[in-house]
C-alpha cells in the first residue's frame, strides 16, 4: 500500500457509519481498522476494540506502534489529522499529527520487546505448525490483510508459520498481533509463528 492509496480509502470511507454503533467514522478510526486488517469492515475504535476483545486505549497504543514505523500509514494519519481537527480518536492521544505518540507508547514497545524475547525462548522447544505461508517481501498493509485472511481460515488455537522477509516485519508483526489478539509464539526474522486467537 502507498500513502496515496490509503488517503484515497480514507476519503472514500470517512463519514460512513460504523456498522456496530452507527457513529460517523473519522479517518483515524478507518486507518486503525485498515491496520487491523478490517479494510472492508471499518469500525469506530471502540467497536473495533470490542470485536477484537481489546481495551480501546490498548488498541490505540498498539495501532500507534504499528503506524509510526510505516511511512505510508504515518502519511495517511497526518493527512487525516490535518482534515479532522476535532476527531475524537486523534484527541484521545494517538498522535499529534507530527508522528508523536501517546506517552505510554514507549513503555508499550519496551514491554512488547521483552515479551517477544520470552516467547522466542518458549517456542524454541516446539516446532509444529497447522499451516505455513511464505509471504516473501510482502509488507505494509498487504502483509496484514493477507495474514488476517489466512488466520481467519484457521481454527482458534491453530498455529501459522510465516516467513516474512520485509524489513519492517520484526516491528510490524508483534505490533499487529498485540493489537488484534493473536499470539506471536515465535519471532526470529524472517521466521514467525502466530497462534490464531481463541475467540
Amino acid at each position: 500500500m502507498t500513502a496515496a492509496s490509503l488517503v484515497a480509502d480514507l476519503s472514500r470511507l470517512a463519514g460512513a457509519g460504523c456498522p456496530a454503533c452507527g457513529l460517523p467514522l473519522c479517518g483515524h478510526a478507518i486507518l486503525i481498522s485498515i491496520v487491523a486488517g478490517l479494510k472492508s469492515e471499518p469500525r469506530c475504535t471502540e467497536c473495533l476494540a470490542a470485536v477484537l476483545g481489546r481495551e480501546p486505549q490498548s488498541l490505540r497504543q498498539h495501532a500507534v506502534s504499528y503506524i509510526r514505523h510505516r511511512d505510508c500509514y504515518l502519511g495517511a494519519w497526518q493527512w487525516a489529522s490535518a482534515r479532522e481537527v476535532d476527531c475524537p480518536t486523534a484527541a484521545a492521544g494517538v498522535s499529534d499529527g507530527e508522528g508523536a505518540t501517546t506517552a505510554g507508547a514507549a513503555d508499550v514497545a519496551a514491554a512488547g520487546q521483552a515479551l517477544l524475547v520470552k516467547m522466542t525462548a518458549e517456542w524454541a522447544e516446539a516446532s509444529t505448525y497447522d499451516a505455513e505461508w511464505d509471504a516473501g517481501e510482502m509488507g505494509c498493509g498487504d502483509l496484514v490483510l493477507e495474514l488476517r485472511r489466512r488466520l481467519q481460515a484457521m481454527q482458534p488455537g491453530q498455529v501459522l508459520r510465516v516467513v516474512a522477509r520485509d524489513l519492517g516485519a520484526p516491528e510490524d508483526l508483534p505490533a499487529w498481533c498485540a493489537m488484534t489478539g493473536h499470539r506471536l509464539m515465535f519471532a526470529r526474522h524472517p521466521d514467525y509463528a502466530i497462534e490464531r486467537r481463541r475467540d
